[in-house]
């Protein structure tokens, strides 16, 4: 009796149907496969957002089958050479022209980085402790922005330097007005000193003190000058005067006219001061001269001085710059009227 496995229709039979489940099992097989291997992605590019069913294993190659061209200077997140996963997004930054001005130099270049302190870590450029830049490290750069960094330098140097004396000015009475005498020689003094001096691109901008030694002290000068004034009278004599004051004159007589007193009255030609009136004699506003002060009175038309007086009389127009000289004769004074005289106040 033949074996039932024997059989060829048996055999013929199961060959066949063995067959067709391979086959379905390799369909199956390979549209999982495909499946597993198709990825959604987002794609980011020239201001577009787009949802992408790919079978690209990279970036590089997802770029390269959607027809997107990347320049040199264009940056791409994820790295082109990254595989792709479900969900990746990938954004192409275009690269753009910004004007680049490092210290004395300036060059316009591409560039994709949106933030400087990238710019710089891209470009390999280092910024030192003192340097300035602008816009800030977190700022962000758009295009046809300026970069600019300020190369800050700084050293420290020595100089010498003078130290000017000091004029020290005493005054003696006893001396000639404005005669000098030096009682002491001024001399220079000399110190070093230590400066920091900052450079901004090579070029000074400042300097600071930050030592100072004293080489030499300086010696100040002593000078003594005269304030006795003197003054060279009509008749060639010297006297000493202390201040001259230019003031309004006029002239008067111990005659009723002047004074409203007539001979016999127990007052006529007596002063203020009680003294018995005399050429020489002058009233003065004593709140300005006081009484009992030596003038001498200088003309300033070139007519004669009324020469050395006392302030011994007042009078009830003379008040402030004003004085009022006394003539014995009446047509004298007269002659005299009112004329601007220096009236020089003696020691």
């Amino acid at each position: 009796m033949d074996s039932f496995f024997s059989s060829k229709g048996f055999l013929k039979g199961a060959s066949k149907k063995s067959l067709i489940a391979i086959f379905l099992v390799a369909i199956f097989a390979v549209g999982v496969s495909g499946m597993a291997m198709r990825k959604d992605v987002v794609l980011v590019y020239d201001g577009n957002e787009v949802k992408v069913s790919t079978f690209a294993g990279t970036v590089e190659a997802l770029l390269i089958k959607e027809g997107i061209e990347i320049e040199e200077e264009d940056r791409v997140t994820p790295e082109p050479q990254e595989r792709l996963q479900d969900g990746t997004r990938v954004i192409v930054h275009r690269a753009f022209e910004i004007k680049l001005v490092d210290g004395e130099e300036e060059e316009i270049i591409k560039t994709a980085e949106r933030k400087v302190e990238d710019l710089l870590n891209i470009l390999e450029i280092k910024l030192g402790e003192e340097d300035k830049i602008e816009p800030h490290l977190q700022a962000a750069i758009h295009p046809g922005e300026v970069v600019k960094i300020v190369r800050v330098t700084k050293e420290v140097v020595t100089e010498d330097q003078e130290i000017p004396f000091q004029t020290t000015m005493k005054y003696n009475d006893d001396m000639d007005y404005g005669k000098i005498n030096r009682l002491q020689e001024g001399r220079t003094g000399f110190k070093e000193i230590e400066l920091q001096v900052t450079y901004e691109n090579g070029v000074e901008v400042a300097r600071e003190v930050i030592g100072e030694k004293i080489i030499q002290e300086a010696t100040n000068e002593i000078v003594e000058k005269g304030t006795a004034r003197m003054l060279l009278t009509s008749r060639g004599d010297t006297r000493r005067y202390k201040d001259v004051v230019v003031m309004e004159a006029s002239a008067y007589t111990a005659g009723y006219e002047s004074t409203g007193k007539k001979p016999g009255d127990p007052f006529y030609g007596i002063t203020r001061s009680g003294t018995q009136v005399r050429p020489g004699v002058v009233a003065v506003d004593p709140r300005v001269i006081p009484l009992g002060t030596k003038l001498y009175i200088e003309s300033m038309d070139r007519t004669a001085s009324y020469g050395m007086a006392s302030a011994e009389d007042t009078g009830g127009s003379i008040i402030g710059n004003k004085i009022d000289l006394y003539f014995e004769d009446r047509d004298a004074a007269l002659r005299f009227g009112r004329r601007n005289v220096k009236v020089y106040i003696l020691e």
